[in-house]
């Protein structure tokens, strides 16, 4: 029937900008079970100057330790008298109680160490292991600095300022302290993917991307990654790789129905209609519900790429879902432009007459809808009623996205009926808003023949 003048820039949901990476997957790495206990122990680096109680109770903790009796080693230190008044004491059992996943009472302890001996700095430093590990990268920051201040610089210390720091959005210093930590962590991921990240924010991309690609070479099963890399890649403007990144997270089932479903607009974006199609099915069929808006976008753009059978078949299915049925008539924003594109449908591959009607029902309550007005525009040249199509490609000229549009079509129909100057007045507006080498001829073959008719 027609064909839109139209680009869609489409973009992921998991690409508008590099989010953190979660911090969760070191607490199982090697190196921090190294950089963590550490701090305490037989030859630990504990601060506070020990008692000769404190060192046989801390022998006695040590030797529990040795022969894998943690439950053994935290029962002594919970019953010792001496517990209560010894820093030294607090941090150790406190460190134990972290490793057993008792991150509350942990925090407690290394709290009361740090009354005692406010300058401890290995508690200031555990302390804060403690606060991110359960999500207060608010609380956890300043107990790292003020471990900082008091002499730890290790790669853990440093690395999980990175954490706080790009959490909190100040990408610059992030990246320092991600730079600082792999000194002493080299072979800590979790480091690089941060300075990755951030590498990203700051839109170093081809540095970012060597890092990503680093990582999925040395640990394949951090499948998630592939996820930034496209993000890289989509910046970069390589749009057909982060399509690749994409499918291969897909295949890895490391996206979810979010992410599935973008990664059907970019396959529409490059016109590969059945893998986009695929992609929204497979989201549409995702156990948790996504919001129906998503939906309704969806077959919005198949609608405005003119894929109206696959349109049809779309919302067919989407109606058929029962996990939708309620979210339509609960979102009526979504519901509106749900029906609105079926309108257009039906205009197209159905009952045109009831499409045309609704739009124009649509239109009372948004005369400025440029797309609806562009359509029945259409409809109305193909029922020979050029007078009322040429009123709604007036109104759509009104409209910025539609305007070069609009004036155009409006300059095409009037040539035809032989109105050349107010032909070539459409015209060099629509060339005036997007100029186009094709459209500069066609309007030196307007000039033409005006010039040819006014010779007659």
């Amino acid at each position: 029937m027609f064909k839109l003048q139209f680009i869609l820039m489409l973009f992921c949901a998991c690409v508008t900008g590099a989010a953190p990476m979660p911090i969760d997957p070191i607490w199982s790495t090697d190196s921090f079970r190294k950089a963590f206990t550490a701090s305490y122990g037989i030859d630990s680096r504990i601060e506070p100057k020990l008692t000769p109680e404190e060192k046989e109770e801390l022998d006695l903790v040590s030797k529990k330790m040795a022969s894998g009796d943690r439950p053994g080693a935290i029962s002594l230190m919970v019953k010792s008298p001496l517990l209560e008044k010894s820093p030294a004491m607090l941090f150790n059992l406190g460190s134990l109680q972290f490793e057993e996943g008792k991150s509350d009472q942990a925090m407690n302890n290394f709290r009361k160490a740090l009354k005692i001996q406010p300058n401890f700095r290995d508690a200031h430093r555990n302390l804060a292991i403690a606060y991110v590990q359960s999500g207060d990268y608010k609380e956890a920051e300043p107990s790292l600095r003020r471990a900082i201040e008091l002499g730890s610089q290790d790669g853990l210390t440093m690395g999980l300022l990175g954490y706080c720091l790009s959490q909190s959005g100040r990408t610059h210093d992030a990246l320092q302290a991600y730079r600082m930590a792999k000194l002493t962590m080299p072979d800590e991921l979790q480091w690089q993917l941060g300075e990755a990240t951030a590498l990203m924010d700051l839109g170093e991309l081809e540095e970012a991307a060597s890092i990503y690609e680093y990582v999925l070479r040395v640990s394949p099963e951090r499948v998630v990654i592939w996820v930034n890399l496209a993000d890289v890649h989509l910046r970069q403007g390589q749009q057909l790789l982060a399509i690749s990144d994409l499918e291969i997270a897909r295949r890895l089932n490391a996206l979810d129905a979010s992410e599935i479903l973008s990664l059907g607009h970019l396959y529409l974006n490059e016109t590969l209609t059945e893998k986009a199609m695929d992609c929204y099915r497979q989201a549409l069929k995702d156990p948790e519900p996504l919001p129906f808006q998503k939906f309704a976008d969806a077959v919005d753009y198949l609608v405005r790429y003119q894929l109206w059978n696959q349109a049809r078949q779309f919302v067919m299915e989407i109606q058929q879902a029962a996990s939708y049925d309620k979210q339509i008539k609960e979102d009526s924003k979504a519901a509106h432009q749900f029906e609105r594109a079926g309108a257009m449908i039906d205009i197209e591959v159905g009952d045109s007459e009831r499409g045309a009607a609704k739009l124009e029902l649509f239109l009372k309550t948004d005369p400025l809808d440029g797309l609806i007005l562009v359509i029945l525009s259409e409809y109305f040249v193909e029922k020979e009623q050029t007078e009322k199509a040429l009123m709604f490609l007036e109104r759509a000229a009104s409209v910025d996205e539609f305007a070069a549009q609009a004036q155009r079509r409006r300059g095409e129909i009037l040539a035809l009926r032989g109105d050349y100057n107010s032909a070539l007045d459409a015209l060099n507006n629509a060339q005036a808003i997007e100029p186009h080498r094709a459209l500069e001829q066609y309007i030196e073959s307007i000039e033409r023949m005006s010039k040819l008719h006014e010779r007659q």
